[in-house]
């Protein structure tokens, strides 16, 4: 899909990486990539690589040392924080265990973009909070604590957070981490749902199977940069190689022909 015309996030020769006093370490060369309006982008990378550090760049949670971020043609840099809440959803990898906090709680505390200074829940954020329970299958869960919860639905309750916050792009960090199978496929084919419904979906993860089963663009992140493309193109082109070694996808459970049937059997 080329989306350079109708990009919702654009990356531009970005820097990343982490500032210590007057220093700092850049972690990767220049990255520029993009991600179209209802598009689920999957980040790719080894353990280390920056692929924390790209998505909280992207977010404004961690500053940047050059580059650009446009959201929906307007720099990160000049949009004011409750502005940007409104725009970008963010899911973090931390496990969140708050004693005595409920379901819905939880998932309200996604309005608070939204709300007054002191925080009132009025009627609209009501029917999306409601809303965000009904489309993450969460109607039983409302008044159950979160410290009750398994990994798999403690996850839709964070995704249900950022969806009441009602952002058009939502940014997760290893949303498919601390799963087991049953648990990391309920919360691809989710999210792939939620992207079709024209949410931007920029998620990081491991799990290279499932990454190329529900994505419609991968960033993949090499020591030398980044990757754009679909799955196919990048299957194509052998640009995994680098990532695991070329003998990996040589008739193997990643062959370009077995992914393609993974495509085309999936949802």
């Amino acid at each position: 899909m080329d989306n350079t015309d109708k990009s919702i996030l654009s990356v531009r020769s970005l820097e990343i990486g982490y500032r210590k006093g007057r220093s700092g370490r850049i972690l990767l060369p220049p990255l520029t990539v993009s991600a179209g309006s209802g598009e689920l982008v999957a980040v790719i990378g080894r353990n280390g690589i920056g692929k924390s550090t790209l998505l909280r760049t992207i977010t404004g949670l961690q500053p940047a040392f050059g580059g650009i971020i446009l959201i929906k043609g307007e720099e990160l840099s000049g949009i004011p924080r409750l502005q940007l809440a409104r725009k970008i959803g963010y899911i973090s990898t931390e496990i969140i265990n708050v004693s005595n906090m409920t379901v819905y709680d939880l998932v309200a505390l996604g309005r608070f973009p939204h709300t007054n200074w002191i925080g009132t829940i009025d009627r609209t954020s009501r029917e999306a909070i409601d809303a965000a329970i009904l489309k993450t299958r969460l109607e039983s869960f409302t008044d159950r604590y979160i410290t009750e919860l398994s990994d798999g639905e403690r996850q839709r309750v964070m995704i249900a957070r950022v969806l009441a916050q009602d952002a058009s792009i939502m940014i997760m960090d290893e949303p498919l981490a601390f799963l087991d199978m049953p648990g990391k496929y309920e919360i691809a084919t989710l999210i792939h749902e939620l992207a079709e419904s024209g949410k931007t979906i920029v998620f990081s993860t491991h799990d290279l199977s499932i990454a190329l089963k529900v994505a419609d663009r991968i960033w993949l992140i090499l020591k030398e940069g980044i990757i754009e493309g679909t799955p196919e193109e990048l299957l194509e082109e052998g640009s995994f190689d680098s990532m695991f070694g070329s003998e990996s996808f040589n008739g193997g459970p990643f062959s370009v022909s077995s992914v393609k049937n993974y495509l085309k059997n999936f949802l």
